[in-house]
């Protein structure tokens, strides 16, 4: 059986030439950065090498790049430590209700440690707009996370706007940016953006699992999470990951050569197959009006519930996700899709299917033809 993989908001493969810049990494050059000797030495050039490369890929200072394991990690350190460094600006953060749950349970952990936490509330094509944003920041305000891009409906944000906005209201509020979904097909220059703190992950870059970086804004204090030797600055310490560090620049130097091009192909991939799903009728295309990732399409189907519809998908060779479900481990609904204004019935028959570099006509095809035999 042939198998076509439209997942790829869930993770991406890595490219072949990420594998192979890593490969000596794990060999040959093996050597703990830390060391002072020719084997850490070689590593810590490698490490700092890529720092650079990834900050010229966010224009960003190499000083303000740091290597964590995770875009959730990442996500944790800039809400945890930047509430918990800037008490004195204020104990109240600002969000909204379709975050990833790492930024989400992360605030709310928060609140159990007394911290007040504003969800603030989408439109129905999943906007938010800078204005509502900026409503819910006070003089109290310490911190606000956004993402850049929706992981579950791909619609993208105003951060530009919202950053703007936030620092007219309260020019003291930190703005933190969950960047993970972006990284592909969005260039985000943190200059233009504005952000004080920004997270992306290789794993959904075309690079490596286990890598992440935080973006901090030079003069921005925040606390670590993990305490120890006293790597990246003594903001995350531990053993850096260097074939992950290489990897995660090895990725970025790609996209950035090939970003303009891979959106133009998968966003003419995903205008088919999303017009050929709506010719079939009894389907909603979700956000439909919003600004979107060029490779997502979040539907909603009439006659099939999207867990049936996953599994029986999978059962042909096909691999989607059902957007109903918050992890593939979970059953709850969706908070995205109940933010938006689907009720529980329409969430339960929503999927999310997902393109990317190796998707092609033909699979596009084959997904279309094999919907049609399951609704």
């Amino acid at each position: 059986m042939v198998r076509i993989y439209a997942d790829y908001a869930a993770a991406t493969p890595t490219d072949k030439k990420v594998a192979l810049a890593m490969q000596p990494f794990f060999t040959n050059n093996f050597g703990n950065p830390s060391s002072n000797h020719n084997f850490g030495r070689f590593a810590a050039d490698a490490v700092e090498s890529s720092r650079a490369e990834i900050a010229k890929f966010i224009n960003a200072k190499p000083k303000e790049v740091y290597f964590t394991g995770t875009g959730t990690e990442s996500n944790n350190l800039a809400i945890l430590g930047a509430a918990r460094a800037n008490k004195k600006t204020g104990n109240h953060i600002v969000t909204t209700q379709i975050e990833h749950p790492s930024v989400l349970t992360t605030c709310q952990a928060l609140e159990r440690d007394g911290l007040q936490v504003a969800y603030v509330a989408p439109h129905e094509n999943g906007t938010v707009s800078p204005k509502q944003i900026a409503s819910a920041v006070t003089a109290k305000t310490s911190l606000i996370s956004v993402h850049l891009a929706n992981s579950e409906i791909g619609v993208i944000q105003d951060v530009a706007a919202i950053v703007q906005a936030v620092k007219s209201k309260n020019p003291q509020t930190l703005v933190h940016v969950d960047a993970c979904q972006a990284t592909s097909f969005i260039e985000f220059d943190v200059q233009k953006l504005g952000v004080d703190l920004l997270a992306f992950n290789g794993s959904k870059a075309y690079g490596p699992k286990g890598i992440a970086v935080l973006y901090v804004r030079d003069k921005v204090s925040i606390f670590p999470l993990i305490y120890g030797g006293g790597q990246e600055q003594s903001l995350r310490s531990g053993t850096e990951n260097v074939p992950g560090i290489v990897g995660l620049a090895e990725a970025v130097r790609i996209i950035k050569n090939n970003r303009q091009k891979d959106f133009i192909k998968i966003s003419d991939l995903r205008d088919f197959l999303q017009a050929e799903l709506k010719s079939l009728g009894n389907i909603l295309v979700n956000c439909e009006d919003a600004p979107r990732l060029p490779n997502h399409l979040s539907v909603t189907l009439a006659k099939t519930k999207s867990t049936d519809l996953v599994r029986d998908l999978d059962a042909a060779g096909i691999a989607v996700s059902a957007g109903s479900a918050c992890s593939s481990k979970s059953l709850a609904e969706s908070h995205v899709l109940a933010a938006i204004g689907l009720n529980s019935q329409l969430a339960n028959k929503t999927i999310r299917i997902t393109l990317g570099r190796e998707t092609t006509s033909s699979d596009c095809r084959t997904i279309i033809d094999t919907i049609k035999t399951l609704v």
